[in-house]
């Protein structure tokens, strides 16, 4: 094949197999994609307490399938950051909401829909999270209880994924978190520099931070911070 791009795909196993797809669906079958996930996810903690709340809150889709792993069935409203954490919302049986966007319009859609003394917030997370959800909110009232469900574990990059960056052949690595970014960061560290022709495609400002300084050819970011802005920046890169 000519004119193909190659794609290094550093998020979990799931959502970088879900993003091959949606790549080689909807954007370009000539393009080559290699997974190699800079972290792992496990399932962690307890079922939570769902007693006086009002809502239950998912940042990430990794908190809808480790919610739903607990086999916790709920009625409650589940406010979803965005719209694929929606869809995964309502796959696992669960009533979603979308604030079609980050957490700045997940923390804005919630101070729209409920009132504070209707109850409290439950907001599944992981170990790492990229902002304070839980502090916001209780700027504005609420009463916010946090249940961490997940542990996000640093992998290497796979000896395919080092091999290809070794010999020239990736175009553009994807980076979907600052944390991601900090992993692929200190990686590099104990490898060989980076191709010259290499891009970072970023799903914000603040990822984008982590590796301006790093060795690449260009750094871009997504219009918004979300999984939709940042599929649009993957298709104008393959264009």
């Amino acid at each position: 094949m000519t004119n193909v791009k190659t794609l290094l795909l550093t998020r979990p196993e799931m959502q970088s197999r879900a993003l091959v797809n949606q790549i080689e669906t909807n954007i370009s079958n000539r393009t080559r994609c290699i997974i190699s996930p800079l972290m792992v996810l496990t399932p962690t903690g307890n079922r939570p307490d769902l007693e006086g709340c009002q809502a239950v809150l998912f940042t990430s889709v990794n908190g809808i399938e480790a919610f739903a792993k607990l086999g916790i069935v709920t009625d409650l409203k589940c406010y979803c950051v965005g719209a694929r954490t929606a869809q995964a919302a309502r796959s696992a049986g669960l009533g979603a909401i979308s604030a079609d966007g980050a957490a700045a319009d997940l923390i804005a859609k919630v101070n729209k829909d409920l009132i504070p003394d209707d109850g409290t917030l439950l907001h599944i997370r992981g170990e790492h999270i990229a902002g304070d959800l839980t502090t916001a909110l209780s700027m504005q009232g609420f009463s916010v209880r946090e249940a961490v469900l997940y542990s996000q574990d640093t992998c290497d990059l796979s000896e395919p994924a080092k091999q290809a960056l070794a010999a020239g052949q990736v175009n553009a690595i994807l980076m979907y978190s600052p944390r991601s970014a900090r992993i692929f960061g200190a990686v590099l560290a104990n490898t060989k520099p980076l191709a010259h022709n290499i891009t970072a495609l970023c799903i914000s400002e603040n990822t984008a931070a982590e590796v301006r300084n790093i060795g690449f050819n260009r750094v871009e970011i997504a219009e918004k911070p979300d999984g939709v802005s940042m599929l649009a920046l993957i298709e104008r890169y393959l264009r």
